[in-house]
């Protein structure tokens, strides 16, 4: 395990200081990093002067970078606030909003990067389960269920939402350099609307949302960043208050991983601290009780964008068949920066010189190509200006396609497909 690594497991066994049966853990990779100093957990500040207790019930969900310290950081300011009943916190590696949805492809997804959640049992203690890098020595997180928003609305009733997310969201950029407003706003508005509609539909109790958008990333450019951020506030901004993190904390961090986006330490402490600051201040602003649920919004959120359908919606039985040349190839990246991803995707550029089956009019394809999978490197023995049968799938209709990927091509026009007999060999169809 990295000294990265191992300074989250040893940062994070002593942030909740009332667990009943907690595991330690890591955040997640097994990179190697040269020995520094290890980092020194930030003393939690006091909390200010609060009215009595509210009652207030908080449910957090998150994704990797919560893994790195975020998500507990948060979880403990929320717990200890005199205004909160109950927190119940929902971490998990690799998703996006759609991944909390009980729609297809996400019906039983599980994460297989790393989970945990902190759960409040009523008596003022909090049970954890943990099970992410750096439990033990080579450890590798077991697959886990993500839990679905809907169940967890009915079971907990929640009278706020926390939701931590975006940087995966990131991978519908192919290049991570360039916006094509026309795809990528309606490519990002189906996986925003489905999540913020299931959230405040009857007989949710959410009477408010705060939608933590990511902080600075190193692996795509400032205008992707720039694009989500707005495209998120545009979409959900009527419902949801959209919380830009790149203000509240400065890139580069000071403990970053290889792939420039995940970090921990006093950054990760101060980006916690910041959102809770925000979020404490908006809930004193006005008594929670005397808002109405957002299931009242709902009209405002369906006239705006016609509510529209999930990808996981669309017919799946539309099968490409072409014989194509390979005429370009996307190399992988190191394994060192897709920690603690396990599967990773390449662009594979092809000229299609005969339509077999279907429908396609672009005279060069797309194919993604998994170049690790369980962090394992496949033998991608494809040679460019050799011909080959290819049968395809739109990558949008797949679990693959938030995963993380790399295209050089610049072909950024270009639907990405994958290949049926690769679709399957997903982790996610084994389990």
């Amino acid at each position: 395990m990295s000294t990265f690594w191992k300074k989250i497991y040893r940062r994070c066994r002593t942030l909740v200081s009332i667990v009943v049966g907690a595991a330690v853990f890591g955040c997640g990779s097994l990179s190697v990093f040269a020995q520094s100093k290890p980092v020194e957990n930030q003393p939690i500040p006091p909390q200010q002067t609060a009215p009595p207790s509210e009652g207030i019930n908080v449910l957090i969900l998150g994704d990797s970078l919560a893994l790195c310290g975020f998500g507990k950081r948060l979880d403990e300011r929320l717990r200890k606030n005199p205004r909160v009943k109950s927190t119940f916190t929902y971490l998990a590696c690799g998703t996006n909003p759609l991944s909390w949805l009980k729609e297809r492809p996400y019906t039983n997804i599980k994460t297989h990067c790393g989970f945990m959640s902190i759960e409040s049992n009523g008596s003022g203690r909090a049970r954890e389960l943990q099970d992410v890098y750096g439990m033990r020595r080579g450890h590798v997180p077991n697959p886990h269920p993500v839990p679905k928003l809907e169940d967890l609305l009915v079971a907990l009733q929640p009278d706020i939402l926390i939701m931590q997310t975006g940087t995966n969201l990131f991978d519908l950029f192919p290049d991570h350099r360039t916006v094509s407003p026309n795809r990528h706003g309606p490519a990002l508005r189906s996986y925003l609307v489905p999540f913020i509609t299931k959230a405040v539909r009857s007989p949710s109790t959410l009477r408010k949302i705060y939608w933590v958008a990511s902080p600075t990333s190193g692996r795509v450019s400032k205008e992707i960043q720039e694009f989500v951020l707005e495209q998120t506030r545009a979409d959900i901004g009527s419902i949801a208050n959209v919380i830009d993190s790149r203000t509240l904390v400065a890139y580069p961090y000071r403990h970053m991983e290889p792939d420039h986006e995940h970090f921990l330490g006093v950054d990760m402490d101060l980006w916690a601290d910041k959102v809770f600051e925000v979020i404490e201040h908006d809930l004193s602003l006005q008594p929670l009780a005397t808002l109405k649920p957002l299931s009242e919004k709902m009209p405002v959120l369906a006239i705006a964008h016609e509510q529209p359908t999930p990808p996981a919606e669309k017919q799946r039985d539309q099968t490409l068949q072409v014989k194509a040349k390979l005429i370009f190839k996307t190399e992988p990246i190191p394994v060192k920066e897709l920690l603690p991803y396990q599967e990773y995707l390449v662009g594979y550029v092809y000229e299609v010189n005969k339509l077999v089956a279907g429908q396609y009019s672009e005279k060069q394809i797309l194919v993604m190509h998994p170049a690790y999978i369980g962090l394992k490197k496949q033998k991608l023995r494809y040679r460019v200006g050799k011909t080959y049968k290819l049968q395809l799938h739109e990558l949008e209709d797949t679990v693959w396609k938030t995963v993380k990927s790399k295209d050089d091509s610049g072909l950024i026009n270009l639907q990405p497909y994958i290949r049926i007999q690769d679709e399957t060999k997903h982790p996610e169809h084994a389990h």
